[in-house]
């Protein structure tokens, strides 16, 4: 016999369900018209150490009473990326974060992206997605702390939203059977 050696499996692949640190390698922004003209921006980010295929792409989202857009703007937040300075509000309640936003400034941060499991409808084959919902690491910069217990919050709230998601894509469609019938005198229709 011989002594031989293998690599142990610790089930934390690159592509994985579930949380991944990554670090963002190129940003840029992007428009997509939907079959009723309406235009949405995005941004597409890819990653260090991922193939071109594995991206992410963050469409702008607005809210409905104020229409500002905040799906963008957790991004470069999170990433504390192109923050220039926080401000305080007149309340004193909330403080409004000053940022960049060319996509150039995500370049070289941190992110926490969620992965999951998706398969392919015609093949059956599984692969992974990167979920549009990211959380910050653990971090202080000059302007923004993320403690570990806002990290866990703000995984917890993407999870919440993913599942939440997640079921509202799967539709029940109900099948009906047809009973096609036909008589031996009957003309064929060709």
């Amino acid at each position: 016999m011989a002594v031989k050696t293998m690599e142990q499996n610790t089930g934390t692949s690159l592509y994985s369900a579930g949380w991944h640190e990554l670090t963002i390698s190129a940003a840029k922004y992007d428009t997509w018209t939907n079959p009723t003209g309406t235009v949405k921006t995005y941004i597409e980010i890819h990653f260090e150490g991922y193939p071109e295929n594995m991206h992410l792409r963050i469409y702008e989202a607005r809210n409905r009473e104020t229409n500002i857009e905040f799906k963008i703007a957790n991004l470069f937040r999170y990433a504390c990326a192109g923050i220039i300075t926080v401000l305080k509000d007149p309340t004193g309640k909330k403080p409004v974060i000053q940022y960049d936003d060319e996509a150039e400034n995500l370049v070289g941060t941190r992110i926490n992206a969620f992965f999951y499991k998706k398969t392919d409808a015609v093949s059956g084959n599984e692969y992974s997605r990167i979920f549009d919902t990211v959380a910050p690491v653990e971090q202080e910069t000059e302007h923004i702390i993320w403690t570990a217990d806002q990290v866990t919050k703000l995984k917890a709230s993407a999870e919440k939203n993913f599942t939440r998601v997640k079921e509202a894509t799967v539709v029940d469609v109900p099948t009906t059977t047809v009973k096609a019938t036909t008589t031996s005198d009957a003309e064929l229709p060709f």
